[in-house]
């Protein structure tokens, strides 16, 4: 049987971030199988992103994340849907890089959005389910999002000389 490919991305040139964030996905993919096939509860770590894990870094001027990390377990009740949404969203940014295809957040979205076969469950209910696991997906694979080949949309932006008025005060800028 002939090997299927994928047209798109056989032309593809992926540059020495995209080999190394790809890495980083598989390994956390590598990681969840071999967790599996031990016969243990499939994990992924995701550094915590809370205030108490956060250092402010007097050498080099900015704040840093600590060592502190979180578990999100298939097998928890609690955590399985945001285990499958974080898994989703890993696939989801493997296969825009390998396609060499880059998209927004929003868009991310919309291309993992669907129901799950045999329920009438959806994998996101809306965009502010999925912005967190994006973020997550971040910080686990130590990614910018850029790296993922996601960008946020500049809804709202302004370019050029541009005059506000607000209650009789006025801004100008050139």
């Amino acid at each position: 049987m002939a090997k299927k490919t994928n047209k798109a991305s056989d032309n593809v040139t992926l540059t020495t971030k995209d080999k190394k964030t790809l890495g980083s996905i598989r390994t956390l993919a590598d990681e969840v199988v071999q967790a599996a096939e031990r016969g243990r509860a499939p994990y992924v770590e995701i550094p915590s992103r809370s205030l108490s894990n956060v250092r402010f870094n007097q050498s080099k001027r900015i704040i840093e994340m600590g060592s502190g990390t979180g578990r999100r377990e298939l097998f928890n009740l609690s955590q399985a849907r945001s285990y499958m949404q974080t898994l989703l969203v890993g696939s989801g940014c493997k296969q825009l890089i390998e396609q060499g295809k880059t998209t927004s957040i929003r868009g991310l979205f919309y291309l993992l959005k669907h129901t799950i076969e045999g329920t009438r469950e959806e994998t996101f209910d809306a965009q502010s389910e999925c912005d967190p696991i994006i973020e997550d997906v971040e910080v686990a694979l130590d990614a910018m999002r850029e790296e993922l080949h996601l960008y946020a949309k500049n809804a709202g932006a302004m370019v050029g000389p541009i005059t506000l008025v607000d209650s009789g005060d006025e801004i100008d800028r050139l």
